[in-house]
């Protein structure tokens, strides 16, 4: 009985048998690239603890996760590696010498809004380096990201380097609350693409007291709303305490009240938290600070020498120290060694990467010009996750990932065409069904030495199995009749000659073997 058929889940896609072949091609590459360089092989869970990706990057996340309750235990399935790959050191590898050299391969998945180039499921294959810092270790990385695309003869691509700290740096100096660092650091693309009102618009939904501050920066709380009012008193009232004392005092306001602090939570947490909360209010004027600042960085786009001259001229004027410009220096320079063309490198000072586990220098790779233009690899340093997740100590870590289906695209832009592998040395034809047997028997003898031999399963005609053997690219078919099977020979025939020969089982293999040595040869 027939039924209606179901879909495919929208947003992922079946990587057919052509398809897959060639994406294990472009991966081989790769590979011997990354081994190359001294690193090895790790594989990860598909699902993790949600936990894992919400302690660094924060809730705000969680909607673009695969996120699931099963069992009392929330679980996701992996959105990236680098986060799997740091636990699995935590948990394995702390004792191994440093610094540790690992690479990986495999899909990941994020719930979003599926669109060209953009899918619910996606394959990464990159490289993480554990317990190196400085212009060295990030360096080589940047340079396996270009070499690993030099082998797959890509050549029009672009490298963009920038650097988290300097808009840490001033955020830090601002001593905003984290969820708001967090906001604006998520939130750096949207200000560069849609301009700083779209992010204001943004944070009034999320943080109301903004919502005050920017409709009249000069409002006076008597010209507030009566809740309004209380609050900003009340945040005055605790600006002006030090931490230990406004502590106490909350403590005592709750005791005089008989409120008492149960729950799950330590009380000097929910106090902690509570005292955030209310000094609040305090946030809006350096939150446009921040803005205002990231709005200028994000302008430092371009040449290297001469975008680091600007943002040392801004720095200064912010009092922030170019400890960020200086390992920039020291990265490019390096870069040098490794013969990358300096034409392909520029700075991009307003680059976040999104994500909020990075800590120093970040990168992009990007292919193509105008509306063709994809990125095709990122990554950068993120010396705090180790210690995030819970290593013995702070270590030191950096790593990139490419976008494979990106980068596929990228190949077929410039016209670079994979040849699909041959998939069958033979085929192996019993002439009727007394010959199944005999046939069965050579097609074994010849996987045996190695070759790969299909053999006719649905007894067809001689001349249907040519044209079958034609069609799939099958360089050699073997005939097997009744002469051949008392004989105990075959009869072999070179499908792009025709020519036709009796043989012996070992003859016609030695026949096939030195045949595809002169096709691969020849290619």
């Amino acid at each position: 009985m027939r039924t209606t058929k179901i879909e495919r889940v929208r947003g992922v896609n079946d990587v057919l048998p052509d398809d897959y072949a060639i994406t294990k091609q472009l991966e081989n590459t790769l590979r011997q690239c990354f081994q190359s360089f001294g690193y090895r092989p790790i594989d990860v869970p598909l699902i993790e603890y949600t936990e894992l990706y919400l302690r660094k990057s924060g809730e705000e996340i969680a909607p673009r996760l695969y996120d699931f309750i099963y069992r009392n235990r929330r679980l996701c399935l992996r959105p990236e590696f680098t986060a799997s790959v740091v636990r699995a050191y935590v948990d394995n590898l702390q004792g191994v010498p440093q610094p540790i050299r690992l690479y990986y391969a495999g899909s990941a998945f994020r719930y979003e809004r599926p669109q060209k180039e953009r899918y619910r499921q996606f394959n990464q294959m990159g490289i993480e380096l554990i317990g190196a810092t400085g212009a060295m270790a990030d360096a080589e990385i940047i340079a396996i990201a270009s070499q690993g695309l030099n082998r797959l003869g890509l050549s029009g691509y672009r490298i963009v380097l920038g650097h988290i700290g300097v808009i840490s740096k001033f955020l830090d100096n601002l001593q905003l609350e984290s969820r708001l660092r967090s906001f604006l650091l998520t939130n750096m693309e949207i200000l560069r693409k849609d301009g700083k009102s779209a992010v204001e618009q943004r944070l009034c939904d999320i943080y109301p007291a903004f919502a005050l501050y920017t409709s009249n920066p000069q409002l006076s709380p008597e010209q507030t709303n009566p809740e309004t009012v209380h609050s900003q008193r009340l945040s005055q009232l605790f600006q002006g305490m030090a931490e230990s004392d406004a502590q106490t005092t909350i403590l005592d306001l709750l005791d005089s009240m008989n409120i008492e602090l149960a729950g799950n939570r330590d009380a000097q947490e929910i106090v902690d938290r509570l005292l955030t909360k209310i000094k609040r209010q305090d946030q809006t004027e350096r939150v446009s600070k921040a803005l205002e600042f990231m709005s200028q960085l994000g302008q430092l786009v371009g040449e290297p020498t001469e975008v680091l001259k600007e943002a040392q001229t801004l720095l200064c004027s912010h009092g922030i120290d170019d400890a960020g410009l200086e390992q920039l220096r020291e990265i490019i320079k390096t870069l040098e060694f490794y013969n990358l063309d300096s034409s392909q490198i520029s700075l991009d000072l307003g680059l976040s990467r999104g994500l909020q586990y990075y800590t120093g220098m970040i990168f992009e790779i990007y292919h193509g010009a105008g509306k063709q233009e994809r990125q095709i690899c990122g990554g950068g340093r993120y010396d705090d996750l180790v210690g995030t997740f819970g290593g013995r100590q702070d270590t030191p870590a950096t790593g990139f990932s490419y976008g494979m289906e990106r980068l596929r695209l990228a190949l077929e832009a410039e016209g670079k065409v994979w040849q699909v592998q041959r998939q069958m040395d033979a085929l192996v034809v019993p002439v009727s069904q007394d010959d199944a047997g005999y046939a069965i028997g050579v097609a074994q003898q010849l996987r045996q030495i190695g070759l790969a031999v299909a053999m006719d399963l649905r007894g067809k005609s001689v001349s249907s199995n040519f044209q079958y053997a034609n069609k799939q690219g099958i360089p050699y078919t073997i005939l097997v009749g009744s002469e051949e099977r008392q004989a105990s020979n075959v009869v072999l025939k070179q499908m792009d000659s025709g020519e036709q020969q009796q043989l012996t089982v070992s003859d016609a293999a030695k026949h096939i073997h030195d045949g595809l040595k002169r096709m691969t040869n020849d290619q």
